[in-house]
């Protein structure tokens, strides 16, 4: 059956408020992917020195989430781009495989050079909250939080520190509004073990 000049206009005339709300869905999300806010009770670093905090840190503890969970050997490597963004790259060994798993991420600074708050996105146009709640560049020391105090990791230049400066980082996550029963301490060391065991098999 051909469809008739009056059935045809209204088949288009139709398909313009599913359009429109497929327009205003993208938007939407596009808009919720870009806006990120400090969470309350989290109090960002003043003073923040962007270039002294790029390299490399071990991840001591983390909440843990689903693009981590039984990653050991965590790593961050963070680069300072030409443009002001900041590349990340994350690295962590998978036991279960026996393979090292990597992801990289764009971020940017959210109120300026001298405020430790970014939004980080791995999957653009998709930003999370990073917040840098604390950092000592002499001891090596950092606390991140992220949206909601739903995310949060423990950082160091080594990968191991003493129980008393552990136990300091874990009480400034908590008094920005983590749960320190969420934390989880991330082995280091799991894949070289690894490595060595099936040498000597």
């Amino acid at each position: 059956m051909r469809s008739t000049p009056r059935a045809a206009a209204t088949a288009k005339t139709s398909s313009f408020p599913l359009a429109m709300v497929l327009t205003a869905a993208v938007s939407a999300l596009w808009y919720a992917g870009q806006r990120v806010r400090v969470p309350q009770n989290v109090r960002p670093v003043q003073g923040f020195d962007a270039e002294q905090y790029m390299g490399h840190w071990y991840e001591l503890a983390r909440i843990d989430y689903v693009f981590e969970r039984g990653l050991t050997s965590c790593t961050a490597d963070y680069v300072l781009q030409s443009d002001g963004t900041v590349q990340v790259t994350n690295r962590g060994f998978d036991p279960a495989n026996g393979r090292w798993k990597s992801a990289t991420a764009v971020a940017k600074l959210l109120a300026g050079p001298e405020v430790g708050s970014l939004k980080v996105s791995f999957f653009r146009p998709f930003y999370a909250g990073y917040h840098v709640v604390y950092v000592d560049h002499d001891a090596g020391h950092a606390v991140v939080v992220g949206d909601g105090a739903k995310y949060a990791w423990i950082l160091s230049r080594t990968p191991s520190i003493d129980d008393a400066a552990y136990t300091r980082l874990v009480a400034i996550a908590v008094s920005n509004g983590v749960d320190a029963n969420r934390l989880v301490r991330v082995p280091h060391g799991a894949a070289l073990e690894m490595v060595e065991s099936s040498k000597a098999a």
